[in-house]
Formats: structure tokens, sequence, C-alpha cells
């Protein structure tokens, strides 16, 4: 069986997810229909296409608002051309004192997540001079309606057309390097430019989270799509994993977004 696999291509703790996509495929297939997603993450992403891949008469299109990171996904069969109404994803903008209180990223998830909201229920949060949020269509009443105060400042919640969607400012480099491996410490260290000591450091130390998780353990094995968040550096994603060279390396290319 193709899904045998596909497990084997992925980590123990994906595999809940992967039940999930694989189950939504079937819909799309047996049901000759589209079928839609939560918001998925870059890794979450990347294993929706590779499940989709094994299905004959199944696309997949992902979209979460422009340049988004987080996005929804339709699974459906190749005839069906999927309009941006159909990823139901509502632009949130805070409309809040800017002279009085400094909004970070944080500041806003904890707050949103505070009133049961899960966390693929929600995409990008953008903070420039103003504060957007994308989410499910189906909660847009509901956090009109129950958030209105963020790290202590009166906040007011406005729905406003996804093309209004602001493009962060962040600028990612992006890198091509080899390794030695594909662990988190062996990584790590050649996306910090430090020694493997100080990326160890920060691993046992609980600095680092792979998608979202933290990861203390320094032979987890990195793959393609994975996004890591370093304390005190800022984000990496890793983008691809190529061949070998002759020296048995491994080429692989990551972006950063560091401080």
């Amino acid at each position: 069986m193709i899904y045998i696999d596909i497990y084997q291509h992925f980590r123990k703790e994906e595999h809940a997810l992967i039940d999930e996509l694989i189950d939504k495929c079937h819909r799309a297939n047996d049901q000759y229909a589209p079928v839609l997603t939560t918001f998925l993450d870059p890794r979450g992403q990347y294993i929706m296409s590779v499940i989709v891949g094994s299905f004959d008469d199944l696309n997949v299109t992902f979209y979460g608002g422009p340049h988004a990171e987080r996005q929804r996904a339709i699974i459906a069969p190749t005839y069906y051309e999927p309009e941006v109404e159909s990823f139901e994803i509502t632009l949130i903008e805070v409309d809040y004192p800017k002279k009085f209180v400094t909004l970070q990223h944080q500041h806003v998830l904890g707050t949103i997540m505070s009133l049961g909201i899960e966390r693929d229920q929600l995409g990008d949060i953008l903070v420039d001079e103003n504060v957007q949020f994308t989410l499910t269509k189906q909660l847009e009443s509901y956090i009109i309606l129950e958030l209105n105060r963020i790290k202590g400042a009166t906040v007011k919640l406005n729905s406003i057309p996804i093309k209004d969607m602001i493009q962060s400012k962040e600028q990612w480099q992006t890198f091509d390097t080899t390794v030695s491996g594909l662990r988190l410490d062996v990584v790590l260290k050649e996306i910090i430019r430090k020694s493997r000591t100080v990326a160890k450091q920060l691993i046992d130390k609980k600095r680092v989270k792979v998608n979202h998780t933290i990861i203390d353990s320094a032979d987890f094995q990195l793959d393609s799509g994975d996004l890591l968040s370093i304390q005190g550096f800022g984000r990496a994603m890793i983008t691809e994993i190529g061949g070998k060279t002759k020296k048995d390396k491994i080429r692989i290319s990551y972006k950063t977004l560091f401080k």
C-alpha cells in the first residue's frame, strides 16, 4: 500500500496529521468534490502535497492570503478550479491605541488562543504599522464579539478584504550549504554559524522549536519544510534537501529571518 510508504518517510509525531490528510483525500476522491483543510504550516503543506501526489485524479491548491506562510488547502478532482472565496478565510485588522501600547506577535497569538481557538483555525499574524491576522471564516463573528482587549488595551476588530493583507517587511535570506547529516545540532550549527557546542546548549536549554514544538533532542532529524524558531536569533526554514556530494555530505538549502 502507498500509505505504508508515506508513513515511513515521516516522523512518528506527524502520523496523526497524515491520517487526517489521507482521510480528506479519500473524501475528495470518493465524493468527487472539493475538501477544505484547516490552516497548515509549511511542513504540513509539504506533507499534504506528498499525499495528494499518490492520488491520480486529485490536485491540491494552497491559499492563506497574499504572501501567506500558513495556508489552507483545497483537495479536489482535477476538473475543479478554486476561487479565493472557496478557502473561507477572513482577514481581521486590529484597531488599537498605538500611542499607548506596542503589540507583538506573541500578544496577539496568546490572546486569540485564550479564547479557546485552536492554532489550526488561525493563519498568519502580521505586525507592522498595522496588526492583522487571518482566521477561518466560521470564527469571524465569534472573534469580533469576544476579542476586545489585548495586553490590557481596548481593541476593536474589523473584517477587511483579503486583498488588503499587508506584506510583512521581514526579509528572508537564502543559503545553500552541505552538512554531514540532518541532526538538529549539525544543521543548527550551520544556520547560526556557531560551534556545535553552542548549538547543543541552545537545544538543551529548550531554546529551539521545530514547527512550533520545543525539541530538546540534539539528534532530532530535520526534513524539508521544517520551520525552526531559535531564541535569540530568529527563524529559519529548511527549503530543500538535495543529493550527496562526492565526500558524502548532504546538500541543503535554507532561509533565515534573523534579528
